[in-house]
């Protein structure tokens, strides 16, 4: 079962991140194949249980990425994904999917700060954003346009947590 979903989850992750690199967004279709397959996948290997599987999958990271995308901290396109991920594996694989990818992604984040020697504007900028907040009660987004420095693709972070999956770290 794992071999065939990640068969088929692979190249479709692979792909969004072709996109997010070269688009800064992955697109509408891709998720929509995406869930077709892991749709079909699931229902071929587990009948009705799968219909649930799937839900269950999908629903995780909708309901966990929520809090992200609501601070503009994630965006909607690597919600999406990590639901195409769970339609695939199932609400408890997946949850352990979005905690390796948030693993990976703080590693990526790390090496990029280092890379582009910006860690003393990010703390600067973390600690004014949390100090605005608490002073005024008012939400704004996390990084606006104007932040390239902040921004990173968390699609590759997604990829790698799929990578460690299919080489059976969990």
């Amino acid at each position: 079962m794992k071999e065939v979903q990640c068969l088929f989850l692979l190249p479709v992750v692979t792909a969004a991140v072709f996109f997010d690199l070269k688009q800064d967004r992955i697109p509408n279709w891709l998720i929509v194949c995406g869930l077709s397959v892991g749709w079909s996948i699931q229902i071929m290997e587990s009948q009705i249980l799968g219909i649930f599987l799937f839900l269950g999958g999908v629903g995780v990271p909708l309901i966990l990425g929520s809090f992200l995308y609501y601070f503009r901290m994630m965006g909607a396109g690597d919600i999406k994904l990590l639901s195409v991920a769970g339609g695939f594996m199932g609400p408890e694989k997946v949850f352990v999917c979005i905690l390796a990818s948030l693993f990976t992604g703080g590693l990526l984040a790390l090496i990029l700060i280092l890379r582009r020697r910006n860690l003393r504007e990010r703390m600067d900028y973390f600690g004014h954003y949390v100090t605005e907040w608490i002073r005024t009660g008012k939400w704004r987004p996390y990084l606006t346009g104007k932040d390239k420095s902040g921004r990173m693709h968390f699609a590759l972070a997604v990829l790698a947590a799929i990578l460690l999956y299919a080489g059976g770290v969990y």
